[in-house]
């Protein structure tokens, strides 16, 4: 007998083999929402980098790159929005309105929070209350200490 067709072998074979084929690639594009938005967070970091770097060179024209945030009068610098940021050591501050005006991102889409030690945080509009207090997926802005430049660290998201 010459039949044409599969016989239920071939047909279990080839479904285990496109299962182990599904295992492997579909991980890989499971975390696409987190690259997407540790890639968004890279391009904020970014931001935050040629930000200072702008207001550091506008404090340096000003003569007040030397000063700390402590001193009197307290240093600052004017945008050519009229928007006065105040400045320690040529860089911004910490301060969220700052570089609210600083940034020109959608805030709809970003979060800014601050903590104790004065460091500023960036993340993306966080889903629930634990994404908020999750230690990932976030920018972090240490302001400057004397001489050195301000610190800023992408936390990639998970």
């Amino acid at each position: 007998m010459n039949s044409k067709g599969f016989t239920l072998i071939e047909l279990v074979v080839v479904i285990v083999i496109l299962g182990i084929l599904a295992v492997t690639v579909v991980p890989k594009y499971i975390n696409l929402q987190a690259d997407a938005k540790t890639a968004t967070l890279a391009g904020v970091k970014a931001a935050m980098q040629g930000g200072s770097a702008l207001v550091y060179g506008k404090s340096i024209v000003a003569g007040n790159q030397k000063l700390s945030d402590l001193s009197n009068p307290k240093p600052t610098i004017t945008l050519s929005d009229g928007t006065v940021l105040d400045i320690k050591y040529g860089y911004p501050t910490s301060n969220i309105g700052d570089w609210k005006s600083l940034l020109d991102i959608d805030l709809t889409d970003f979060f800014f929070r601050a903590n104790i030690n004065g460091d500023l945080f960036i993340l993306p509009y966080p889903d629930s209350l634990a994404e908020l207090n999750n230690s990932d997926c976030r920018v972090r802005y240490r302001k400057s200490v004397a001489g050195e430049k301000p610190e800023i660290t992408l936390f990639p998201c998970e």
